[in-house]
């Protein structure tokens, strides 16, 4: 049943696993400050060229952490998957099977 119900919730687009808020006072919204207002403090050193090739390379480092992060998803669902197939196969005989 509950495998239906996530099938469905995720055709239906209501399950996003890259739409997370970000907890306020956590680290990740620390670091995500920290960045932010080390951008501006460059951007107000840097001439008009030197903002727009700044933000070619913000914009460059944007697009590589989001291919990264696809990939680390990617790879964690099949290691998920290949951990539950590796669950259904049969048993190596190695062990005596754990009976109560």
């Amino acid at each position: 049943m509950q495998k239906e119900k996530i099938l469905s919730e995720l055709y239906h687009g209501n399950i996003n696993p890259v739409a997370k808020s970000v907890v306020q006072g956590s680290a990740y919204q620390k670091a995500m400050y920290q960045i932010s207002s080390l951008e501006e403090k460059m951007m107000a050193q840097l001439d008009a060229e030197q903002r727009k090739l700044l933000q070619d390379f913000v914009s460059a480092q944007g697009e590589l952490n989001y291919i990264s992060g696809e990939e680390r998803f990617i790879d964690g669902f099949r290691m998920g998957a290949r951990m539950m197939l590796e669950i259904f196969e049969k048993d190596d005989g190695q062990f005596k099977p754990i009976t109560g």
